[in-house]
C-alpha cells in the first residue's frame, strides 16, 4: 500500500494540496504516528490500507486512535463489515481505494469543513463488526482452552491426518485418539473435524 499512498499523495500535490506522507512505525521505538500528526497538524488524516486480516485491522484502528482529528480511510476491501471496524475506531468516512481523484478531493474538503456527518451508511456496519469481533474473541478463548495434547491432535487433523494415522504415529489406540478428538470438538463447540480445523485457522488469523 505504500506505493498507492505515494501515488495518491503525488496526485493530490499535483492538484494543489499540501501533503505530508507519514511513516507507519513497525517498532515501539519508532516515531509514533500520533506524534507525527501532531507535528504536521493536518486538517484531515488520510489512511490507505489493506485489511485482509483481523490483525491488520486492529493495527489500523490502534493507529487511528493516536490522533483525534478527522480520518478519511481508503480501504482495499469492502464495503464490508470491516468498514464498521474503521468507524468504531473513529473514521469519519471510509471509501474504496478505487475512488476517483475528484471524488476524493471533494470528500477531503467536506470532512475538513465538518460538513460530512458521522451518521452515514457506515453505521450499519458497526453492530455487525462488533458481533464479529466478539465471535472471534470467543474462538480464541475456546482454542486457548485446549490442552497441549488436544491442540496437537487438532494440528494433526489440520494437516490432513486421520484418527488411525494419528494413533499409529503416537503409539496410542484409535479409541484414545477418538476420545481426544471428541474432547476437541466439545471444547470448540463444533460438530465436525472440518469445523474444528476452520476454528483453528480463524484463531491463527486473529493472532496474525
Amino acid at each position: 500500500m505504500s506505493l498507492v499512498a505515494e501515488a495518491v499523495g503525488a496526485a493530490l500535490v499535483g492538484c494543489g494540496w499540501t501533503v505530508s506522507l507519514l511513516a507507519w512505525p513497525r517498532e515501539p521505538s519508532d516515531d509514533p504516528v500520533g506524534r507525527q500528526l501532531a507535528r504536521a497538524a493536518p486538517d484531515v488524516a488520510l489512511l490507505i490500507c489493506e485489511v485482509d486480516t483481523a490483525t491488520r485491522l486492529a493495527g489500523a484502528a490502534a493507529l487511528m486512535r493516536q490522533w483525534d482529528g478527522p480520518w478519511v480511510v481508503l480501504s482495499g476491501t469492502g464495503p464490508e463489515i470491516t468498514w464498521g471496524g474503521f468507524r468504531d475506531a473513529g473514521a469519519t468516512v471510509v471509501r474504496s481505494t478505487l475512488i476517483g481523484l475528484d471524488e476524493l478531493q471533494e470528500l477531503i474538503r467536506s470532512v475538513a469543513a465538518g460538513t460530512v456527518s458521522r451518521t452515514d451508511e457506515l453505521d450499519e456496519y458497526v453492530d455487525a463488526w462488533r458481533a464479529t469481533r466478539a465471535g472471534r474473541d470467543e474462538i480464541r478463548r475456546r482454542i486457548e482452552s485446549l490442552s497441549p495434547r488436544e491442540r496437537q491432535v487438532l494440528e494433526l487433523l489440520r494437516r490432513g491426518m486421520v484418527v488411525r494415522k494419528i494413533a499409529s504415529r503416537d503409539g496410542l489406540s484409535e479409541a484414545t485418539v477418538r476420545s481426544q478428538v471428541r474432547s476437541v470438538l466439545r471444547k470448540l463447540g463444533v460438530r465436525s473435524q472440518i469445523a474444528a480445523v476452520s476454528a483453528l485457522r480463524s484463531a491463527e488469523e486473529i493472532d496474525g
